[in-house]
């Protein structure tokens, strides 16, 4: 039996929440029983909860009691856990590209300190920003149980082991054959479904173990929810951008002597820009048209995922097992849908834009035989004068497909695709000397691998079609001849609207543009990256003989040798070392002072091979020093060689059991972790973020001299067990110095433009280092100017959080024929403190508190100080009804610039008064409610009713009109989950 079964904290959530994806769901029942093992949290062998460790252990059937939730949705309510993504990942640079993959991030310390085991032995990191591994790749219908500890575990397991482990462990001795079936409706999707089979034999001294899994998730569009679309002067931030192919252009005339091009008049708004559903106004003094894109954009892409898993055990002596497993995985996004086109924050060169030696290198040149240009200005003769030999579309205000949709594809958004795929093998050997010693050998390898395309524009040869030479077959230099071709970028090109239907009264078919011409500008983006992870343990574990009281003293000793990989590829327009200039496509040009790539938006990167080699040692002891009083001390030496040197943390850990009734437990110790391989390389990734009305590419850049972070740890316990009664208050405590982190990009840019706009504090000498991380149009410092801002991965501020959980359960017994138990779990988040950072000299981000804040574009994610679950189960014979509140907490937006006492212009540049809503994230509470029956024949159904009360998320002023870290977006959902046993 279990013993104190209950004394633990609230990681017994942790772990269900964190195993939400396999179908099952968590539970607060007590744990599984289970015999003597070694635990997660400690080499030595003992009961789960038998030392001054306590480890919580969740069996799959207490799991299928709450129902089958999404592990999106039970990760997000997960009280101890915040800054969640899995709907969609594009709008965050700590996620972007990672679309498929779900992570654990306990404590909201980021998914990268939390470490994940696989039956106790490490998973590869995803080759995805987060650096964590993606627990989306396990083999969903083979897990048994989950340990959760959810504390600093680096004096154990070492680096990553920081706000705690998750431990998913296979099940053990399963005879026969399992089959689920399962179906989730979700309004405005077809739905989410999967199927599983698991099949065990045991033949006396082997078993065998194998299972398959599959799991579709349907899209959902951001069109299905109205909360995601928001007017433009209800809040611009909400999908809405200024860079529009619908736009303002400069009329030009040229010199006939020179060559040197003027303005012929001021800019000019394209008249299609109501019609066709764009909202006419200005940005500063520049007449604008604001396109809305996220409607292409989905809030749940379209994913498949597919699990095979094997594994053998084999007795091969009275005391020693041979332990054999297998895994492959595999999760594939089709269609990642985004917007038609990205804007232009890459410009053209004099090469393909004559008009760039005049003044007018920051954006594109139309010249007036153009058929688009000429048909618009017999249209529109006021705008475009007979004089006019020419146009200049600004870069940050254009994009060249908005919304007319994109031909390429039939849903006219633009597309990209996201396969991971891994494999994993694992062999150990484990027992006993004949002197009582136990042993564990073991060595595992995995592989993670990323293949991700997306589109985008090659600004040189999208400048060229402007100018009639596009075009596969192009030949000569005659403009629209010998097989060239022209892009007009006016709005008599565009028919409709590709998603409202609004017709354009000035479309005109014979300057419509061709979609071969579009294919041969609009080309894929491909990156291919792996990561992978070799690791070699030795355990020896055993007793000294020495009674203390309260049992013998345990030991253990070990050591470990990693061996991490890391590969990036990319196809060749990617490769920077290939392609790096706007010119190389049409030139053939390598060398150039800005070497970002060539296209549009998005920016190259540099093929990586990067290799470490981490040598481990440690120890524990264990010291019952009475019944009621057990201590535990532990200690690991690493070396990272020149790659993170060397770190020693110890650990000790303390339970006493003051009476039948209560007891209390402490632990304190040191916890690290290594900069990960990425982060050192010195090549570049690169993210969009929202800053000053429009997206910008964010390189960030790795830091070959980042150093290891460390925090010093300590939690406190309180338990209490009477009864039906039980319950844990457990204050706990982290302190980094040194944290890895980007550095903060919004501070960044609001260093340099306090207001969001103009040419703030561009040209002051103090500022002049921080000034040179931005790129702009023509080297004129200003956010209309702004194509990029280069960041680095540093060692940051000091970071401090505390904060109280407290998980209380009650059974009171027989009640109405049957059972009854209520539970609640409570996470508060007392402080949550960043450090002031400072960049090229400069505070960019002065000290701050993140807690009950959205703390967008800082180190730190969203962090509401409350978060809570409530439930009450009802159990008569085979059936169990469940009902569960969530709750989080309000929080607050900390920017100022989205609720800035300014004004939005309309059209004609009258004021119109920005909206104040959002500052404020209201609290979000949902009802869930489940019921299981366990039928004859061995056959077990659930229904699941989500979001009971179809509650939607509070409004957040981000791109998608919510906080998709914090909130769920899906509305009340139905699932039905069948699973037959043989």
């Amino acid at each position: 039996m279990i013993k104190s079964r209950f004394f633990c904290s609230a990681s017994a959530m942790a772990a269900a929440l964190a195993f939400g994806w396999a179908g099952e769901a968590a539970a607060q029942q007590a744990p599984t029983e289970v015999g003597e093992v070694v635990v997660t949290g400690s080499f030595i062998r003992g009961t789960p909860e038998d030392a001054a460790l306590p480890v919580d252990v969740i069996g799959a059937d207490e799991l299928e009691r709450q129902g089958t939730p999404s592990a999106v949705e039970l990760l997000k309510a997960m009280p101890a856990s915040n800054g969640v993504l899995g709907d969609t990942n594009q709008f965050d640079s700590r996620a972007q590209g990672s679309e498929g993959a779900a992570t654990v991030n306990l404590r909201g310390l980021g998914a990268s300190r939390t470490l994940v085991l696989f039956n106790g032995r490490r998973m590869v990191n995803a080759p995805i920003g987060a650096d964590a591994p993606d627990i989306n790749l396990l083999p969903q219908a083979a897990i048994g149980r989950i340990e959760v500890l959810k504390e600093g575990a680096a004096a154990t397991y070492g680096s990553d082991a920081i706000a705690g482990v998750v431990n998913f462990i296979t099940r053990k001795g399963f005879d026969g054959l399992e089959l689920n079936g399962n179906y989730r409706y979700i309004d405005g999707s077809r739905g989410d479904w999967g199927a599983s089979a698991l099949w065990g034999k045991d033949f006396g001294a082997i078993n065998v173990l194998l299972s398959g899994s599959y799991q579709h998730r349907s899209e959902l569009s951001v069109r299905e929810r109205d909360f995601a679309l928001t007017g433009y002067f209800e809040s611009p931030e909400t999908g809405w951008s200024t860079g529009n192919a619908v736009t303002a252009f400069l009329p030009l005339t040229n010199n006939p002597t020179t060559g040197a091009f003027t303005p012929a008049m001021g800019l000019q708004r394209d008249v299609g820009c109501a019609p066709l559903g764009g909202q006419p106004t200005f940005s500063g003094t520049t007449p604008a048209c604001a396109f809305n894109y996220t409607p292409y954009d989905n809030i749940v892409e379209k994913e498949n995922r597919f699990q095979l898993y094997g594994e053998l055990n084999w007795e091969i002596a009275e005391n020693s097992t041979f332990h054999l497993e297998g895994l492959y995985s595999e999760t594939d996004v089709p269609e990642w849908d985004t917007s038609p086109s990205y804007l232009a924050l890459q410009s053209p060169t004099a090469t393909t834009n004559p008009a760039a030696t005049s003044g007018f290198a920051a954006g594109y040149f139309v010249p007036a035989n153009n058929p688009g240009f000429a048909l618009y200005r017999q249209q529109n003769p006021g705008q475009l004068p007979a004089f006019a030999t020419g146009a200049y579309i600004p870069g940050v205000l254009f994009r060249p497909l908005s919304m007319g949709g994109n031909p390429l594809f039939s849903d006219q958004s633009s597309h990209g695709s996201r396969k991971h795929e891994a494999w994993r093998v694992s062999a150990s050997l484990n027992g006993e000397f004949g002197n009582g010693i136990g042993y564990d050998f073991a060595a595992t390898y995995m592989t993670d691998n990323l293949v991700r395309i997306g589109y985008d524009a090659v600004v040189s040869r999208l400048q060229l079609a402007l100018r009639g030479l596009g075009g596969p077959n192009c030949t000569g230099t005659t403009p629209g001849a010998n097989g060239c071709q022209w892009f007009n970028p006016f709005s008599n090109a565009i028919q409709s609207n590709a998603l409202t239907g609004q017709t354009n009264p000035n479309y005109s078919a014979a300057v419509a543009n061709n979609p071969e011409l579009i294919r041969w500008f609009f080309q894929p983006t491909g990156t291919d990256l792996t990561s992978s992870i070799f690791v070699a343990d030795a355990v020896f574990n055993g007793e000294l003989g020495i009674d203390l009281g309260g049992g013998a003293i345990g030991w253990a000793v070990g050591g470990q040798f990693r061996k991490n990989w890391f590969e990036a590829e990319y196809d060749a327009l990617t490769d920077l070392t290939v392609t790096p200039c706007i010119d190389t496509p049409v030139t053939g040009t390598t060398n150039c002072s800005v070497r970002n790539g060539p296209f549009l938006f998005l920016g190259g990167g540099t093929p990586s091979d990067l290799k470490r080699d981490v040598w481990a040692a440690f120890a524990e002891v264990s010291l019952p020093f009475t019944d009621s009083i057990q201590a535990q001390l532990a200690a690991r030496y690493e070396d990272y060689g020149s790659q993170g040197g060397t770190t020693f943390n110890p650990k000790a850990s303390v339970r006493w059991q003051l009476s039948d009734i209560f007891a209390v437990r402490g632990t304190v110790g040191t916890t690290f972790r290594a900069p990960p391989l990425t982060w050192m390389d010195p090549g570049q990734v690169t993210s969009l973020q929202f800053l000053g009305g429009a997206f910008r590419a964010v390189d960030i850049i790795g830091n070959e001299s980042l150093e290891p972070e460390e925090a010093f740890t300590y939690s406190v316990g309180f338990i209490a067990k009477t009864g039906g009664f039980q319950a844990t208050i457990d204050y706990w405590s982290f302190d980094f110095d040194n944290p890895l982190v980007p550095e903060p990009v919004g501070g960044m840019f609001s260093t340099l433009f306090p207001t969001g706009t103009g040419t703030g504090n561009c040209g002051q000498a103090a500022l002049a280092g921080l000034q040179s991380r931005f790129v702009f149009a023509g080297n004129n410092c200003a956010v209309a100017n702004l194509q990029r801002i280069r960041t680095f991965y540093v060692n940051g501020p000091q970071v401090k959080t505390d904060g109280v959980d407290i998980l209380a359960t009650y059974d009171a017994g027989e009640m109405w024929g049957g059972s009854m138990r209520f539970g609640a779990t409570v996470t508060y988040v007392n402080k949550y403190d960043v450090g002031a950072t400072e960049v090229e000299g400069v505070t960019v981000s002065p000290a701050f508190s993140g807690v009950n804040k959205l703390n967008y574009q800082t180190q730190i994610v969203p962090v509401p100080q409350w978060k809570a679950q409530l439930y009450a189960e009802y159990t008569s014979g085979a059936h169990n009804l469940r009902v569960q509140l969530n709750h989080i907490d309000s929080y607050t937006d900390q920017r100022t610039s989205p609720f800035a006492p300014t004004v939005l212009q309309d059209a004609t540049g009258a004021p119109v008064v920005k909206s104040n809503e959002g500052r404020k994230i209201d609290a979000f509470t949902t009802v869930d409610v489940t019921y299981r029956l366990q039928a004859p024949w061995d056959t077990t159904v659930v229904v699941d009713v989500d979001n009971v009360f179809d509650e939607d998320p509070p409004f957040a002023r981000l791109d998608l009109g919510y906080d998709p870290f914090t909130a769920n977006p899906l509305g009340r959902t139905f699932k039905l989950s069948v699973t037959k046993r043989f």
